[in-house]
């Protein structure tokens, strides 16, 4: 009883501090909008005091707040149903194939061939539909013969079920096409397996520092600097050197440390428990949630540090730019709150930060289409002159 009223005052409390800083921001935008001379024809009808409060302007509005906080830029005419627009469509196997022969030398577009236009990704969806039919046969197995021959298969396939999809999501939005299929493969092993690594040495340097009191939410601060380092380790390379490439390396780390995590909980679910129930529910849970966690996490903090890296080698000092750390201080900090004890309704504390840390992903988006545009735009001007 004790804990349900803990989980309550907990659940209220987060809920007061969001609406207040919502609050706040619409006083500032307000005192701002004040200080403005009374002919104001440029502000959008949306940020106007007088307008209609709608749920669009409210989307908006807190659209705006987040991009705000990170440091990115604002969202412009952007709507979710265009970029899923090809997502239900059919396509045929020899599109799927173009799909992934890309990123090699002989394969990657010249800049002037590039579609700088919001891609419209759709294979993500058809690799979940493969990877969730082949976990049901898995769990079928199972529950018709029960052989343990059938676990290490059972949890690996539905472990990375959820975050591969995701992961080609970000594959299919790399509008410049200069990452290959093998890259991203190699990322998702290697750069997994070294952030779980490295993060288990911030867990040793953080017992030194007596941060236990943190609880859970010390994740935050252990595991995302860890994916951060295992990135710069792992890719450092001057022709990989647009925000489009930091965040897609970016969801790889985060992939490979999101699966290999889930698949460590699920065997621990089954070890401590003695039931296959445990560890299919473990599965399902972390499954479900995983495109609102690790993977948009590190993804998120790649693009950012790809905005201030470019073509240039990795150095430290980079991390010192409001441009990135900005953008990484709001990782952890969803981390953090992910972690934290307090807990809401239907999942509903994971899919408020899922949401936050997606407009912050779909603005990096927005940024890197527009580098690329603007590569592509003088690059055609200097064959005009040429020409």
């Amino acid at each position: 009883m004790a804990l349900l009223v803990s989980s309550i005052i907990q659940s209220i409390v987060f809920l007061t501090v969001f609406l207040l800083t919502l609050e706040f921001q619409k006083i500032m935008e307000d005192q701002n909008n004040d200080q403005q001379p009374p002919q104001i024809p440029n502000v959008p009808k949306a940020y106007s005091p007088t307008s209609q409060e709608t749920p669009q302007n409210f989307s908006s509005k807190m659209s705006d707040t987040v991009t705000d906080w990170a440091g990115v830029e604002r969202l412009e005419g952007f709507k979710l149903g265009d970029v899923f627009s090809e997502a239900l469509k059919k396509h045929s196997r020899d599109e799927v194939e173009d799909y992934f022969t890309v990123g090699a030398p002989s394969t990657t577009p010249t800049i002037d061939n590039v579609d700088t236009s919001w891609p419209k990704p759709w294979v993500f969806l058809r690799t979940f539909i493969a990877a969730a039919v082949l976990y049901f046969i898995f769990v079928q197995a199972w529950n018709q013969y029960g052989n343990e021959k059938l676990i290490p298969g059972l949890i690996m396939v539905g472990s990375f079920a959820v975050p591969i999809s995701a992961l080609i999501f970000f594959f299919e939005m790399n509008a410049r096409k200069n990452v290959s299929l093998y890259q991203v493969i190699r990322l998702l092993f290697l750069g997994g397996i070294i952030s779980i690594t490295v993060s288990l040495i911030f867990y040793d340097l953080s017992d030194n520092m007596k941060l236990d009191w943190l609880g859970a939410s010390l994740a935050g601060l252990a595991e995302e600097p860890g994916k951060l380092l295992a990135l710069a380790i792992v890719v450092n390379m001057a022709k990989y050197r647009y925000t489009l490439n930091g965040l897609l390396f970016g969801a790889a780390v985060g992939t490979g440390f999101a699966a290999f995590e889930s698949a460590g909980y699920a065997l621990q679910a089954a070890f401590y428990s003695g039931s296959s129930a445990a560890m299919l529910d473990s599965i399902m849970h972390r499954g479900m949630l995983s495109p609102f966690g690790h993977i948009i996490w590190t993804g998120m903090c790649g693009a950012a540090l790809w905005k201030v890296k470019g073509a240039q080698p990795f150095k430290f000092e980079m991390l010192q730019d409001p441009k990135f750390y900005r953008v990484f201080i709001i990782a952890v900090i969803l981390h953090m709150i992910w972690n934290s004890p307090i807990e809401l309704p239907f999942y509903a504390k994971h899919f408020i930060l899922g949401i936050i840390g997606w407009i912050i992903i779909f603005s990096l988006i927005q940024s890197g289409l527009k580098q690329i545009k603007e590569e592509k735009t003088i690059a055609l001007q200097q064959n005009d002159t040429r020409n």
